[in-house]
């Protein structure tokens, strides 16, 4: 029931936090727009599922949870700051 519990939270801040994220002046990238989308709709749809259906969660399931809550929450929800690919 706790692996539960974490995984729900941190999923949660995580929609949360991208919903919630505002460019200030930051550049439009479609692509990067498409991955913060889907990163949104599937934190949020696995609170929901584990909210109705209340599946097990495993250990695996809420360490990655945590890491990317905590990766999000540190760019302040800019996803392009967590998929930066220097050439």
């Amino acid at each position: 029931m706790l692996i539960a519990l974490i995984v729900v939270i941190a999923n949660a801040l995580t929609a949360g936090r991208l919903i919630l994220y505002q460019r200030r002046g930051a550049r439009y990238r479609p692509a990067i727009s498409l991955l913060a989308y889907l990163l949104m709709v599937f934190a949020f749809w696995q609170v929901v599922d584990m909210l109705i259906h209340h599946f097990p969660a495993s250990m695996g399931q809420a360490g990655m949870s945590v890491v990317v809550a905590a990766l999000v929450l540190r760019a302040r929800g800019n996803v392009a700051c967590i998929v930066r690919i220097v050439s």
